[in-house]
């Protein structure tokens, strides 16, 4: 079983860590790049972004679609478009993906990157094209997750930003008690590997072993996706400050930077079947692992349990929602009666009053279907509802997650609730016959 680090193994206080990365960016931003200084007077707000949204880089819109491709809901800085704005802007073009004009917020590190780019497009500065404006953030983030600050700031306060949760630890040991081999693998570099995960779990191990000894190997500086899809060379590192030695021959307990996938196959000598790994990017932990490498796949979707929840709250409204929208369709039907009577009839005097009275029934069940609407959303993100349902339809997010993750959960220790022999199938399909 391999993992990947940030947001899977060591998790962090979403809110707080994007709304560092946020003004930082939005800091050297103006400083560097020279963008409007009202930028840094904002802060990240959760509520205007989630995770699966599509970034319009032509536009400047922010959109959530659904598993067909279709916009669902579209922001421009700070305004949703209506129906008919969207009509009139994109004229029912389905969205695709891979795309030099589209790209989806894959993570929890993203969001930052989103929110900003709702917030910078909002002041619509004319010398730039929002392609632009989209290109210099990312390149700053990158450079800020890169370059040390934001990985200072978070080693500097680590109680901050970080959860710490002995049920993790326990994961890895009842997993390594059952036999697995476990791996780290991470696009994070040795210093901040080092410096981070005794954090989260060297307090809850017994004097003399640290969190290296939970792992049967460590990639650092992975280049996640390419070490799913390339054949880069291996670097040992050979001391705690990093230093390297190029390698073309694997050692279990040992730490490297780079690599690829392949040679660790050779190393334990297992098929690809026989490897499971564990991420929370669906592009670069899921989906190259599981196209290229073969490798089964887990999901991490932390915003699960308050989804779940968030479903569990609004059955009663979303079940008062199905009474409305049968009621619906038997006035719809009742429609249909109506016009085939008045159909070729001079008489049709009482058949029209039926029809008006049917149709006026009609939009107050809509007017209430859409309140009740307002009422579910209301428990999920305000602005763009359920993270995996874009409307009545699953959301393009939801369908990438069905289509390359094996499995999908929460958090890691989820697995403590299983045996580590349990195989994790799909329910029986079952057909429901209109």
């Amino acid at each position: 079983m391999g993992f990947d680090m940030d947001y899977t193994l060591v998790v962090y206080k979403d809110d707080v860590l994007e709304d560092l990365i946020y003004r930082l960016t939005a800091e050297r931003l103006v400083e560097k790049l020279g963008y409007p200084k009202e930028i840094r007077d904002q802060r990240f707000d959760s509520k205007w972004v989630i995770r699966g949204l599509i970034i319009d880089k032509k536009l400047g819109n922010l959109l959530k679609i659904n598993l067909f491709g279709y916009i669902k809901a579209a922001l421009h800085g700070d305004h949703f478009y209506s129906r008919e704005e969207m009509r009139e802007i994109y004229s029912d073009e389905i969205v695709t993906l891979p795309s030099d004009r589209f790209e989806m917020i894959h993570t929890l590190f993203a969001l930052a990157l989103s929110a900003l780019f709702c917030q910078i497009t909002a002041l619509e500065i004319g010398s730039l094209t929002y392609e632009k404006i989209y290109e210099d953030i990312i390149s700053t983030i990158n450079d800020l997750h890169q370059h040390g600050p934001v990985k200072e700031a978070i080693l500097k306060e680590p109680d901050k930003f970080i959860y710490i949760d002995k049920s993790y630890l326990e994961t890895l040991e009842m997993l390594k008690s059952f036999g697995k081999k476990l791996l780290l693998i991470t696009n994070s570099d040795w210093s901040y590997t080092r410096s981070i995960m005794p954090l989260c779990y060297d307090p809850f191990l017994p004097a003399g072993t640290t969190w290296r000894d939970l792992f049967d190997l460590v990639v650092v500086d992975a280049m996640k996706p390419g070490f799913f899809t390339g054949q880069n060379s291996y670097y040992e590192v050979i001391t705690e400050d990093g230093h390297l030695v190029k390698t073309n021959k694997l050692q279990q307990k040992k730490v490297y930077q780079g690599g690829n996938a392949m040679d660790i196959e050779s190393l334990f000598n297992v098929s690809r079947g026989q490897i499971l790994y564990v991420g929370d990017h669906i592009y670069s932990d899921v989906y190259q692992s599981k196209k290229v490498c073969h490798w089964r796949t887990m999901l991490v979707i932390s915003e699960l349990e308050d989804e779940l929840q968030a479903a569990s709250d609004t059955d009663h409204i979303l079940n008062e929602i199905k009474e409305n929208m049968r009621a619906k369709e038997e006035l719809e039907l009742n429609l249909d009666e109506i016009k085939k009577q008045s159909s070729g009839k001079k008489n049709t005097a009482d058949l029209q009053k039926e029809e008006e009275e049917v149709r006026q029934k009609i939009q107050d069940v809509d007017a209430k279907v859409g309140l009740l609407i307002e009422k579910l959303n209301s428990h999920f993100n305000p602005n763009w509802g359920e993270l995996l349902f874009a409307g009545n339809d699953k959301s393009y997010f939801f369908t990438s997650i069905e289509r390359y993750a094996c499995t999908y959960t929460s958090k890691v220790s989820n697995l403590l609730n299983y045996s580590p022999a349990h195989y994790f199938r799909p329910p029986i399909k079952s057909y429901e016959i209109a």
